[in-house]
């Protein structure tokens, strides 16, 4: 009868710490997993609310029978914008363009050049910036 209760306690024990370590093993990493996610969140959240731009002036000119569009934006927020991941959206549809700027620093301006538009007429100007902020600007042709 001692044996057996032994050998009961002892299986039971190595039970329990098989279950421990499979509950261990995978609960830490997880916990770390989340935790960097909560702070990758918390970092975009903060950027986000540091962020905004203003479309300080549009200025078109004519291209034969086409237009260019020159538009200056201006960070008014405190993050630095790379402006290879904007935007620039003409009467929704998404333009290709070039900037005179690889960074958007905070309180400066730069300039997207928007080349060969079609077109007459009012227009509505969106510019995106990397992390959702815009800013719209209605003109005419």
């Amino acid at each position: 009868m001692g044996l057996s209760i032994s050998a009961a306690a002892a299986i039971i024990g190595v039970s329990l710490l098989i279950s421990i370590q499979l509950i261990v093993g995978s609960i830490f990493p997880a916990t770390s997993n989340f935790v960097d996610s909560f702070n990758n969140m918390k970092n975009r959240v903060v950027e986000h609310i540091e962020t905004d731009i203003n479309i300080s002036n549009v200025a078109t000119s004519a291209n034969v029978s086409n237009y260019d569009l020159n538009v200056t934006v201006k960070n008014t927020g405190s993050t630095v914008l790379e402006t290879c991941n904007f935007n620039v959206l003409i009467n929704g549809i998404d333009q290709d363009f070039i900037c005179t700027d690889s960074y958007l620093y905070p309180e400066q301006s730069t300039y997207f050049n928007v080349y060969n538009l079609p077109g007459e007429g009012s227009r509505k100007l969106k510019v995106v910036s990397d992390n959702g902020i815009s800013d719209y600007y209605e003109y005419t042709i």
